[in-house]
């Protein structure tokens, strides 16, 4: 009830004070009108104070501590920075160590133009100034850190070097992840260009990161400016080389991309050549994960890798990059690694599992290169510009059924349908499946099945609903000289035109009812990708 009406409850008109009449009657309902006002504002009283315990207890500043640190380690940088300008709380748990052990710092290029179509280029830190302060207050905190430059390299501002500078005295990392420019094109005359473009001043105080470090467990350089001129002092695989207080490093990861969301890369990039990847490898003998590409491989390091001298290895990922025009592109043939030193290898190191990333199309005589039996492959994914097909999908079937974990299709696949059937009714440790070439949906349904009565567990089971087929004359789709007669009108029709003109709500409904039988198989609510 609003205290500024002037009605009952019953619909009857009260007087407040300021309407109050003359005489005995009206004194006595005033009095009385008096008396439910204020009980009336009593209750609202005690309903506000109800109602504020109830506010208080539901505030995010009354849950415990460690709680708030957990929330506020999911925010970027900027937004916790922000966030600590909210109240005394937040500020003071802004400095909280936890919050420091993983830092991410972004160097963005600024373009500025002085006139006469000149055109400046400077880096500067995302949040500039902050990020100096915050980088000069807690980076002997971080313990795991990412740091990236998208597009050229180009000098950096103060701020930059001042927090750089600061990175290199107090570096306590154990892990850091490098994203420094794009790679360098092989092409003579892109990279001549591109070399005019960037400016390499600088680069020593990112290698600095490197020769100072003395706890790195982890490294992963998933880009970096490699040129022929290359001088010393920016060269990260000798400060790598030179650096004896982290021959312990248990994780190497170069110019490797490892997300589905990273379809594009240089194709054909300057690379570390077998050689000093070989030295990498030999001089970090504590490895356990090794990510390369595969133009950086040879024989010799997979011997190296096999050696009983070494930590095993539990991780081998390759990024399968092949050019066409091999003989004119030195060193990116398919590598050739002989069945004795994959066996050693596996004899060495009995829980290693092997993943490769295909990135561009290869055709199947020179991915056989890479499939050979004696390889424990467990997972294989082939990105968006790469190939596959029946042969391929076969091909792992039959050389790897006991030790495929893992199969990812993200290119424009198609008649796999079978392929796809037998690969899931054969390999015994398969739990990962993302498939979105064309398909049927009969043939999900029947994956999903299988997956059933084997008594599986699937992680991951994808397809995407735009390549799912559903209609029933599927198998003969591609095929536009295929008369059919209609049964009700007896008009003959062109099969392969009638599946472009399905009708959506019996797709829908065809849809939704696959998705139910799918769930049923699978144990849990499942939906093909949008």
């Amino acid at each position: 009830m609003e205290l500024g009406g002037n009605m009952q409850d019953n619909g009857e008109p009260y007087c407040s004070p300021t309407d109050c009449h003359t005489g005995d009657s009206a004194n006595i309902d005033s009095r009385s009108n008096l008396e439910e006002a204020e009980q009336e504002i009593s209750q609202l009283s005690l309903c506000e104070e109800a109602d504020s315990e109830t506010d208080n207890s539901l505030l995010i500043t009354s849950l415990p501590e460690v709680v708030l640190v957990d929330i506020m380690k999911y925010l970027s940088l900027s937004d916790r920075y922000h966030l600590s300008m909210t109240c005394r709380l937040f500020y003071s748990l802004f400095s909280h160590a936890h919050l420091w052990r993983v830092a991410h710092i972004s160097l963005v290029t600024q373009e500025n133009y002085s006139g006469g179509g000149c055109h400046k280029w400077r880096l500067e830190s995302v949040m500039h100034e902050t990020m100096t302060e915050i980088v000069r207050r807690f980076s002997h905190l971080f313990q795991h850190l990412s740091l990236e430059l998208f597009h050229h390299v180009q000098p950096f501002d103060d701020n930059c070097r001042k927090m750089l500078e600061r990175l290199n005295q107090d570096c306590r990392l154990e892990s850091l992840c490098l994203r420094l420019g794009s790679l360098a094109s092989n092409d003579e005359y892109i990279q001549r260009a591109s070399a005019q473009s960037n400016n390499f001043d600088d680069l020593p105080l990112i290698v600095g990161l490197i020769k100072k470090a003395v706890r790195l467990k982890k490294l992963s350089i998933i880009s970096w400016p490699l040129h022929d001129r290359q001088i010393h002092n920016h060269d990260i695989f000798q400060a790598l080389l030179g650096n004896e207080k982290i021959v312990g490093l248990e994780s190497l990861s170069i110019f490797y991309i490892g997300s589905k969301s990273e379809a594009w890369t240089e194709r054909y990039p300057k690379l570390p050549s077998p050689e000093i990847t070989l030295q990498l490898v030999s001089h970090f003998f504590s490895l356990t994960h090794l990510a390369l590409r595969s133009p950086m491989l040879n024989n010799e390091i997979i011997l190296e890798l096999a050696s009983r001298k070494r930590n095993r290895l539990s991780l081998l990922q390759i990024l399968i990059v092949f050019c066409k025009d091999s003989a004119f592109q030195e060193g990116y043939k398919i590598p050739e690694i002989s069945s004795k030193a994959w066996n050693a290898l596996k004899r060495s190191a009995p829980e290693l599992k092997v993943e490769y990333l295909a990135f561009t199309r290869i055709p199947q005589e020179q991915m056989n290169l890479m499939l050979k039996p004696e390889v424990p492959l467990s997972s294989l994914t082939v990105l968006t510009y790469g190939r596959c097909d029946q042969e391929l999908i076969e091909t792992l079937t039959e050389h790897y059924k006991h030790t495929l974990e893992k199969f990812t299709c993200l290119c424009e696949a198609s008649d796999c349908d079978q392929a796809l059937v037998n690969l899931v009714s054969s390999c015994s440790q398969l739990q990962h499946l993302i498939y979105h070439g064309s398909v049927n949906f009969k043939t999900v349904i029947k994956i999903a099945e299988i997956i059933k009565q084997r008594g599986l567990t699937f992680g991951c089971f994808e397809f995407k609903e735009s390549n799912i087929q559903t209609n029933n004359d599927a198998e003969v789709r591609n095929d536009d000289v295929v008369v059919a007669r209609e049964a009700d009108s007896e008009a003959y029709y062109l099969v392969g035109v009638r599946s472009w003109h399905e009708d959506e709500n019996q797709r829908r409904s065809i849809l939704d009812e696959m998705a139910e039988v799918v769930s049923r198989a699978l144990g849990y609510r499942w939906r093909p990708l949008i």
